[in-house]
């Protein structure tokens, strides 16, 4: 059995196609095409499996990439843009390597990787979620099996950016609340990405308004010739995908899916997902239109977005245990218009405009004391949405020098509504409808100064109309190749985040003058300095050692005036104690930590990841006290193996099936709370908290075990794929949280998700 192997070659600067680039594929025996004109190439008949793939010409940087799959009901579309060699004809010498931990975006210097689909779809214990993928590299925490939320060496989830083709987005998530950077369950299918980059410190200064991690996440292309359809049904949910030509002549093409849910199936089993009988409800869709023109360059559309419900009746989730009944739904939807063109030979320009809408409402009943019945205590609906113009130049000034540049405007809305009919807690004096504006630029450079020594160096500014502040941040970084397989590179990074619109947003009463006052409106942008210094050593052409140590001063960390010990760096995900508080931008924090990673990349049927984290992270308060931050869980160890086989019937028959497993081991430090006083709560008849302790403590070390299991079947032209994960397979009780309890005079100790098994089948035509 046989399929195709096709694409487009570019520039990856100017995006001007490549003419000539030689493509050999190797699979059984080898197989060779030439890119045209145009740039695009054809390669038919290979046979399906596993394939490697090599483009090469002179006078570029050779790409090879190896191990993809190549299935019989899909063809394969492989875009890949080649940049020059700096080395001269004499000299040159091809390796056929590329370091997948090296970011799709060449100007990244440390702390950055790419990531591939076939990763997200391996790994156990992703559900075929990025973030959670994410979860297992060096320096990025559990701390929550409901949530996929991002904890990047100890830094808040909030500090991290989510970008889709170049341009930022709200948090794709669902049952999130729009102003964080996680949630229960990623909107993101990844059978409609394509290679994507995640950043853990220092990243280059194209990334604004983020001070802990970046997401850039890119969707993949339709088949520009024929036709295919993606259909797969499991416990959780039903799929379908589609995917064709719009315009054979120009290659247009489309791609879209659609997911629906029906998790009811696993609670009739008896699992559960942390949220009692309640059920978590979703949809989602992804879809792309690509258009390449001859002349007058290339037009994409893209959008994503979904929705979801849960509700919670008679306080039987451990997760909102400040309401008796609670019925909650968020929506996310991104649209955007995206252009692009060559300037000449060197230059190419891309202009993308962009809107983003995240949306979250709640209904909350409580128990009335006196009558003992459910009134309405509260209700509020929390929308944010902005739109984005951004203009990105790239000029390659020579065969050595780059030079990348922006400037981004966007229009910042929000509405956020709220009614307390209880006069407790959530949320308070917020109430406000409105929008400003936002500027951000960026210029950065790349000099390759040897084929082992590249220099990347930038500036980064934006400005902020609603209470005028701005900044200015430098990024800088080089990596040297000193010896054939060993790397040193180190990276420098000023880098800046607004704070929340809801929190500028809360507002007093002043009877005096009868008017309301803004008391956290002049709050400054946090700040971090980020040092990184890393190593890396090739110790065979799929096996990789990689280390670093960092360093992060964080300042301008808003912290509550009257209660210090409550700092924005503290926050998680669907945290709404933030609301209502009366800030000051007057704490600092460092996080400090060594980081190891172990990795070997499918070859010759399997794989491993093994990565260790040892770290410290701490803010410093008004009281002039130094605690530690919730999410300083001190070390974070992953350990991943898995196999992949191929069987054949026959010879020159084709793949017939393919079986594959992993297993993985996650051990974390368990994350920091407050401790309650029980007798002071007693007499109180609520909880009550010693302050002076907090985040002194820690909850017991978390350790989980996932281990998935798949086999692929091919057809002629259809493929079938089965699969089985089982998240936490040992069962074990992971506590969530310490929670005093009124009724019982006494703590209750909430846990996470137990053993969880999903199942999926996947056909491919």
């Amino acid at each position: 059995m046989v399929q195709t192997v096709k694409g487009r070659v570019v520039d990856d600067i100017s995006g001007q196609p490549l003419v000539g680039v030689g493509v050999v594929v190797n699979n059984s025996g080898y197989l060779s095409g030439y890119s045209d004109i145009e740039g695009y190439y054809q390669i038919k008949n290979v046979p399906v499996g596993k394939i490697s793939i090599l483009f090469s010409s002179i006078g570029m940087e050779t790409v090879y990439m190896e191990n993809i799959s190549l299935n019989t009901g899909k063809e394969l579309v492989m875009n890949v843009k080649m940049r020059e060699d700096v080395m001269t004809v004499d000299e040159l010498v091809i390796t056929a390597e590329r370091d997948k931990l090296r970011p799709v975006n060449e100007m990244a210097t440390v702390s950055a990787r790419t990531f591939s689909v076939a990763d997200a779809e391996r790994y156990a214990g992703a559900m075929n979620d990025i973030s959670r993928m994410a979860q297992n590299f060096a320096g990025v925490g559990t701390p929550d099996d409901s949530s996929n939320d991002i904890v990047v060496r100890g830094n808040s989830p909030f500090g991290l950016l989510w970008r889709m083709e170049g341009v930022d987005i709200y948090n794709p998530n669902h049952f999130a609340d729009g102003g964080a950077t996680g949630g229960a369950i990623s909107m993101l299918n990844v059978n409609t990405l394509s290679n994507s980059d995640f950043y853990t410190s220092a990243f280059p200064a194209e990334y604004a308004n983020a001070y802990s991690g970046v997401f850039d996440i890119h969707l993949r292309e339709g088949n520009y010739d024929i036709h295919e359809f993606t259909g797969q049904i499991g416990i959780n949910g039903l799929e379908f995908g589609v995917e064709g030509p719009l315009s054979k002549k120009w290659r247009a093409s489309y791609m879209g899916s659609y997911r629906y849910s029906f998790l009811d199936a696993l609670q009739y089993m008896g699992f559960d997902f942390g949220t009692g009988s309640a059920v978590p409800r979703y949809q989602d869709w992804t879809a792309k239109i690509h258009v390449p023109t001859p002349k007058s360059g290339t037009f994409s559309f893209f959008t994503l977005g979904g929705f979801g419900k849960v509700s919670i009746t008679d306080g039987e989730s451990d997760f909102y245990t400040y309401a008796d009944d609670i019925s909650s739904t968020s929506e996310m939807l991104l649209a955007g218009l995206q252009y692009e063109k060559g300037l000449g030979v060197n230059q190419s320009l891309k202009v993308s405009f962009a809107t983003s809408y995240s949306s979250f409402a709640a209904l909350m009943d409580s128990m009335n004391v006196e009558t003992k019945l459910k009134d309405r205590s509260q209700d509020a609906m929390l929308t944010r949405e902005f739109q984005t113009l951004q203009v990105v130049h790239n000029a390659k000034l020579a065969s050595r020098l780059s030079l990348r540049s922006g400037l981004t405007a966007k229009r910042l809305g929000y509405r956020f509504l709220s009614n307390d009919y209880s006069k407790t807690t959530y949320p308070k004096d917020v109430n406000e409808i409105g929008h400003t504006f936002q500027l951000q630029g960026f210029s950065e450079v790349s000099y390759r100064a040897t084929h082992n020594l590249t220099i990347d160096a930038g500036v980064n500014a934006q400005f902020l109309f609603l209470n005028k502040t701005w900044n200015v941040d430098p990024r800088f970084g080089i990596s040297w190749k000193f010896l054939d397989k060993q790397e040193l590179s180190f990276g420098y990074g000023l880098h800046s985040q607004y704070q929340g619109l809801e929190i500028y947003m809360t507002k007093l009463f002043s009877q005096a003058v009868d008017s309301k006052i803004y008391p956290n409106r002049y709050l400054d942008m946090t700040r971090a300095h980020h040092v990184v210094l890393g190593y890396q050593l090739r110790l065979s052409p799929s096996t990789r050692l990689k280390a670093e140590a960092y360093y992060q001063y964080l300042y301008n960390i808003p912290v509550d005036l009257y209660e210090p010990y409550y700092s924005v760096l503290n926050l998680g995900g669907m945290d709404f104690d933030k609301y209502g508080r009366v800030y000051v931008s007057d704490a600092t924090g460092y996080n400090y930590g060594l980081e190891v990673t172990l990795e070997r990349f499918l070859s010759e049927g399997w794989y491993y990841m093994v990565t260790g984290s040892v770290f410290e992270s701490k803010f410093r308060s008004l009281d002039n006290i130094l605690r530690s931050t919730r999410y300083n869980s001190n070390y974070i160890l992953n350990g991943l193996i898995g196999k992949e086989f191929e069987i054949r019937k026959g010879k020159n028959t084709g793949v017939l099936w393919s079986l594959g497993g992993d297993i993985k081991y996650t051990v974390a430090g368990g994350q920091r709370y407050i401790p309650v006083d029980i007798e002071a709560s007693k007499a109180a008849q609520s909880a009550v908290y010693i302050f002076e302790e907090a985040y002194d403590h820690r909850l017991p070390y978390y350790m989980r075990g996932d281990i998935k299991v798949w086999a692929k079947i091919q057809q002629v032209k259809i493929t079938h794929e089965i699969g089985v994960e089982v998240r936490n397979f040992t069962n074990r009780k992971n506590v969530y949280s310490y929670e005093y309890n009124a009724k019982l005079e006494d703590m209750k100790t909430s846990y996470q998700t137990g053993l969880l098994p999903l199942g999926y089948y996947r056909i491919t035509f």
